[in-house]
This record gives C-alpha cells, sequence and structure tokens, in this order.
C-alpha cells in the first residue's frame, strides 16, 4: 500500500471538479492509498442511478455495472437500504451487507463481481448537498486481496466526504459552463462578445468573440482587471468599472463608448451588474455582485441577411432588397444602379415600404433597419 497524504489527494479532487479529465487520475492515487485496484462514485438517486464516475483502472467494470445494467441488481444497495446502512457519513465494507456464504449463491456476486475478479469492497456514504439523495465512493478490492484493514477504511472515511462534494461541484460547474457557453453562442450571433468580471473587477471569463473585439481598446488577464488599452482612456474606464461593480448601488454609467490605441472606430461597452449572491458558491467563483461586460462594434457589417425579416412584415422580397439598402445608407439613384432597375422603380417601391412599416422618412428607416442588424 502506497504513502498516504490526505491533503494532496483530496486537491486532486477538487482540482477535478474544474477539470473532469483529472478525476480518473484523483481516483486512482486513493484506490493506491487503500489498497484497491480502482475508485468508482455511483449515485442513487433511482432516476439516475445508473450514473457513475470510475477511475480508468476499472473502466470495463464501469461500463458494464452502468451500460450491462447490473446497477439494477446491486445486492449492496438493496441490502443497505433495508438494514439501514445508507446512511451520510457512513463508511461500509461487504461484510456488514452479505456473509461470504450469501455471496456464493447471490446473483450480483455470482455474475458480475466474479466475472470481473473483484474482491471485498469499502464505501464511503454521503449525501447529495442539493437534493439530498445519497451517493457512495466505493473503492473494490482485487479477488485476490483479503478484507480491508482499519487504517485502509480510515482513509477512506477521511478522503470520503471531500470526494463526494467535489464530484457534485463537478455537476454544478458543467452546467454553469454550458449556460455561459449558451449565452456567448446567443452574443455572438449578435456579434457581441462577452467579459465576466467578479466582484472586485478581475476577469474571470472572456468569450472568442470578446477577446476579439477587446484588442486594441483593452488589456485582458485573466485574475487581472481590465485596463485601457489607449493610455488617455484609462482613467475614464476606471471610473466606468467603479461604477458598476459596487453591489449596494445601481451603477450611475451603464453605457461607454470607448476609443482604440491609436485612435479608429469606438468600441460600446455596456454592464449587466450581477446582482444578488453569487450564482454558484460552492465552486468559489466570487460572481457576487460583479458584472458582465458587452462589447460591440457598432459600424459591424451585418452577418446575415434581414430581407427575409422584412418580408414576414408583408414587403415583397424586391421591397425588402430596397429598404435594406436604402435604411443601410444608400441613396435611391445608387440602390437602382445596384439593382439594374430604373430609379422610378425604386422610388416606387420604398413609398410602398414607408407604408406598410408605418414610417415616413427615410431616416426612420434607416433607425429601423440598424436594429434589425443588430439582432
Amino acid at each position: 500500500m502506497s504513502g498516504f497524504d490526505p491533503l494532496a489527494l483530496i486537491d486532486a479532487c477538487y482540482a477535478a471538479a474544474l477539470d473532469r479529465e483529472r478525476w480518473s487520475g484523483a481516483l486512482d492515487g486513493i484506490a493506491d492509498a487503500v489498497g484497491a485496484r480502482g475508485a468508482v462514485i455511483v449515485s442513487h438517486d433511482p432516476a439516475r442511478t445508473a450514473q457513475t464516475l470510475a477511475s480508468e483502472r476499472i473502466a470495463d467494470v464501469n461500463l458494464d455495472y452502468g451500460v450491462g445494467g447490473w446497477w439494477q441488481h446491486d445486492s449492496r444497495i438493496r441490502l443497505g437500504r433495508e438494514r439501514g446502512l445508507m446512511r451520510p457519513g457512513t463508511v461500509t465494507v461487504d461484510e456488514m451487507y452479505i456473509t461470504a456464504d450469501e455471496k456464493r449463491t447471490d446473483p450480483f456476486f455470482q455474475h458480475f463481481i466474479d466475472r470481473h475478479r473483484l474482491g471485498n469492497l469499502c464505501a464511503y456514504v454521503g449525501a447529495d448537498p442539493m437534493d439530498r439523495h445519497t451517493l457512495s465512493f466505493s473503492a473494490p478490492r482485487d479477488l485476490r486481496k483479503g478484507p480491508f484493514e482499519g487504517a485502509e477504511i480510515e482513509r477512506l472515511g477521511l478522503v470520503g466526504p471531500h470526494v463526494i462534494r467535489a464530484f457534485r461541484l463537478t455537476a454544478l460547474v458543467g452546467d454553469l459552463r454550458r449556460e455561459v457557453q449558451g449565452l456567448a453562442s446567443a452574443l455572438e450571433g449578435m456579434r457581441a462578445g462577452t467579459l465576466v468580471l467578479d466582484a472586485r473587477g478581475r476577469l474571470r471569463l472572456v468569450s472568442p468573440a470578446g477577446e476579439r473585439l477587446a484588442a486594441g481598446y483593452l488589456a485582458l488577464r485573466t485574475g487581472a482587471v481590465p485596463t485601457a488599452a489607449e493610455p488617455g482612456e484609462g482613467a475614464r474606464f476606471d471610473r466606468f468599472l467603479s461604477d458598476v461593480l459596487p453591489e449596494q448601488a445601481w451603477p450611475l454609467q451603464e453605457r461607454l463608448l470607448l476609443r482604440r490605441r491609436g485612435g479608429g472606430r469606438p468600441l460600446y461597452v455596456e454592464a449587466l451588474p450581477l446582482r444578488g449572491g453569487d450564482p454558484l458558491p460552492e465552486a468559489g467563483t466570487g460572481l457576487g455582485g460583479g458584472v458582465i461586460l458587452l462589447l460591440r462594434d457598432l459600424l459591424a457589417p451585418a452577418s446575415r441577411p434581414i430581407e427575409p425579416l422584412l418580408e414576414q412584415l408583408g414587403l415583397t422580397r424586391a421591397e425588402a432588397r430596397v429598404a435594406a439598402l436604402v435604411g443601410r445608407g444608400a441613396a435611391p439613384r445608387e440602390v437602382a444602379e445596384q439593382l439594374t432597375v430604373g430609379e422610378s422603380t425604386v422610388r416606387s417601391q420604398l413609398k410602398a415600404v414607408y407604408g406598410k412599416l408605418a414610417i415616413r422618412r427615410q431616416s426612420e428607416l434607416a433607425v429601423f433597419i440598424t436594429r434589425l442588424d443588430s439582432l
């Protein structure tokens, strides 16, 4: 049995909560410390009992247990419930569930445990902090090894609570990342980028579009407060951030036009304060009182045609083309040349557009088309 460094094993579990690929190594490290072949986490919620997380060493066992359906026939779970052994905080071994004679006649042990040449099993029973369903963190031995010793059981009981908490954090972090990615995808469609800052203004997340749009305008480094790239904009941007970050007051200034280093068109920055508590306190994100910054290039060309939207408002295809071109600043004569039609035709179609959209002048059409372009 290898040396035992509980802090290193616990740290490895919490690191795996942020990077799921690390779980196999973290579980193997604990298995080595207690003399087991591998380790596995199993949820006992009837709605998702087949969901498990296992070390690579027992991946074949875990696959057979879940996909093969053996989780439905695990005698230890049934017996543990019947005998009141599945209480959170309990450390169990096989002898508490079933005797050696009973194992020899139990189908689960005969057809699953024996086939995978598994021996004794030691498990820590924990509770999901969100829905209170029980979970077990288990370490099975090879068949040739005997029962777990007292020191091994004590070790598994020491790290078990942290394994369960870290496992739940894995799901929470995954949910948060999916939500952030969904928001980022939606904003990408709007040609907007996002910067997520914590309560102290430090950068925690940045979308690809946000990184691209910030180039030349903001200096970004994860864990640091963003700063304006143009020296003359530094004080103004700092005041903007200090205004939108405090949780106790609504910001005085939520929008900013930021100049680029070396000149060029401005970047539109809008703040969406994160009021209330941290959306993921278990993960220690520190986002309560933070802010999301939306970045947009106001002069960016439309990434998709808006003519189909105009046709939904009753415009013909030809009228929609004219409305889009005129609304983006083209004169009727220029539109006529581009579409190879007479200018009188364009003006006639433009008049029909005004009537169908209930507007009276070209400036109103320009505002309408600009808003459609921003969707």
